[in-house]
C-alpha cells in the first residue's frame, strides 16, 4: 500500500529493505536474515504484529557496514543530528541513518518502523513491544550469543517478558561501559529505566 508515493504497508516496506540489502556485505545479509527470523519468532511468542517486527528487522542494519568517517559524512548528507555521543562513537549513527535513508530515499511512511530502526542501538523509552522484539532479536542473534554466552540469560528472559529482557541487556551494556570508563548514552539509560518499570 502506498500513500501519495509513500510506502505504508509493512510487507512492502520489508520487500524494499530486502532489495536494498542485496548489495550489502554477505555477512551483514546473513545477520539481518537471522534478526528477521528472531523477530518473527518473538512476535509469535508474544502475539505481536509480525509484519512490523520483520520489516523493522529487515531494515535495521542498512548502514552497519560503514566505517566511522563514512557514517559521519552520510549523517551530514541526510541531515541526521550528530551529538557529542555520536561524535565519540559514530557507530551509533547507523540506526538513525538507516531510518533517514528509509524515509527520504525508499519513501517509507511508517513511524513505528522508522523509530524502531533509528533507535535500535540505544533503544527508546517509548518503544513499542514490536520495536523491543526487533531490538532483542538483534542483540540475541545466535552468533552473538555463541560469542558472548552471557547473552543467553537475555535470550531466556525474552521468552517471557520483553521489557525485562531489554532492561537486562541494557543494564549489562551500561555496566560494561561504566566499568571501562565509557560515557553512557542518555537514551540507553532512560530506556533501561522505562523498561524496568514496565517489566512484570
Amino acid at each position: 500500500m502506498t500513500t501519495a508515493g509513500r510506502l505504508t504497508d509493512p510487507i512492502e516496506i520489508r520487500e524494499r529493505f530486502e532489495q536494498a540489502m542485496l548489495d550489502r556485505p554477505e555477512k551483514l545479509q546473513r545477520h539481518t536474515h537471522r534478526v528477521v527470523k528472531g523477530a518473527l519468532r518473538l512476535a509469535a511468542v508474544h502475539e505481536l504484529d509480525r509484519d512490523i517486527c520483520s520489516a523493522s528487522a529487515a531494515g535495521h542494519d542498512l548502514f552497519r557496514h560503514c566505517g566511522d568517517g563514512e557514517l559521519i559524512a552520510l549523517a551530514r548528507h541526510y541531515r541526521v543530528p550528530i551529538t557529542e555521543h555520536e561524535e565519540a562513537a559514530p557507530i551509533i549513527l547507523h540506526g538513525p541513518l538507516a531510518a533517514a535513508y528509509a524515509r527520504d530515499v525508499i519513501e517509507v511512511q511508517h513511524d513505528e518502523i522508522l523509530d524502531a530502526i533509528a533507535f535500535h542501538t540505544t533503544a527508546h523509552p517509548d518503544y513499542s513491544l514490536e520495536s523491543i522484539a526487533m531490538f532483542l532479536a538483534d542483540k540475541i542473534d545466535p552468533r552473538k550469543v555463541r560469542r558472548d554466552p552471557g547473552l543467553a540469560a537475555v535470550a531466556a528472559a525474552a521468552e517471557t517478558d520483553l521489557y525485562a529482557a531489554a532492561a537486562m541487556f541494557l543494564e549489562r551494556r551500561l555496566t560494561s561501559q561504566l566499568n571501562s570508563g565509557q560515557p553512557l548514552h542518555p537514551l540507553a539509560v532512560a530506556s533501561r529505566n522505562a523498561f524496568l518499570r514496565r517489566s512484570q
